[in-house]
């Protein structure tokens, strides 16, 4: 029960009812007995701004940003994390006394989650990723600090890879060398890859299938699936033909885990939240 001294976090998304944002935050916060209550909001993109003026209005401590407003949230704050700009995406804000910053913790969510793979050093790597989403821009950031040698890019929508490359060109500073691709050239880029990344929504209900024929991945390349809710036909392929592989459960976790320190200046269970979303999503390998 909450009182006078229960600070308020929460999230703005449009839809919002599937996310389980809710669910871990507030089993870390009863575990670490805090005076916080996190609460969804749903909020259409034509009240984006009332939304954030609401932050100091209702003294909100700090939100997650999630679909489709990680964008266009930067323009109502009054500052951005050097990382957040260079992504050009924020999924945090922090309150500091009606001052609101955001920040960009999706990136880091990624990158722990694949560092967690020592056998996988993503150093002059090459790496092919579907997907031009906001999700995508943060894990181009975290790919090219570590320093990969090549990456490409492909999307249903033409336009999008061509907007997409603009912003990770900027990202990039000729770091590494990128290209963006045709669907029908998958095929023959897939062969020279290292890491192959889903970042599409492609897997996220129960019969969709992989976003790439089986017979494209190699045993010897890494996939990764930005999916969480379950574990995808690409994951399945990929454990079928031997190959290392990992689900979007843990950069889910992690990227909120970075949030929550953000609020609290504390760390939070991440063992729990991971038990806590499984338990959700019946989810036994991710």
């Amino acid at each position: 029960m909450g009182s006078s001294k229960t600070k308020l976090l929460g999230i703005f998304g449009y839809p919002i009812g599937h996310s389980l944002s809710p669910l871990m935050h507030n089993a870390v916060i009863k575990k670490m007995r805090l005076e916080y209550v996190y609460l969804p909001f749903e909020v259409h993109p034509s009240r984006l701004k009332t939304a954030v003026n609401s932050i100091n209005n209702l003294n909100i401590a700090g939100i997650n940003v999630t679909i489709p407003h990680k964008e266009n949230i930067i323009k109502y704050l009054n500052k951005v994390s050097d990382v957040a700009a260079r992504i050009g995406a924020v999924n945090t804000v922090v309150n500091r006394n009606g001052f609101l910053t955001g920040y960009n913790t999706d990136y880091y969510g990624f990158l722990k989650t694949i560092q967690e793979f020592r056998s996988l050093k993503l150093k002059n790597k090459s790496v092919l990723m579907l997907g031009c989403g906001g999700v995508a821009k943060a894990i181009v950031f975290a790919l090219i600090i570590s320093k990969i040698k090549k990456l490409i890019v492909s999307d249903v929508d033409a336009k999008a890879v061509k907007k997409f490359l603009q912003v990770a060109y900027k990202i990039n500073n000729n770091r590494c060398k990128i290209i963006g691709i045709k669907k029908d050239e998958i095929r023959k880029y897939m062969f020279f890859a290292d890491l192959f990344i889903n970042a599409t929504p492609v897997g996220m209900k129960e019969k969709d299938p992989s976003p790439v024929s089986k017979n494209l991945l190699k045993k010897e390349m890494f996939i990764y699936d930005v999916i969480y809710n379950r574990k995808t036909q690409l994951l399945k392929d990929a454990e079928t033909i031997g190959a290392n592989f990992k689900g979007g459960l843990d950069m889910l976790v992690y990227q909120a885990a970075k949030s929550f320190e953000l609020w609290t200046g504390k760390k939070p269970p991440v063992e729990l939240m991971k038990k806590v979303l499984k338990k959700k999503l019946l989810i036994t390998n991710s």
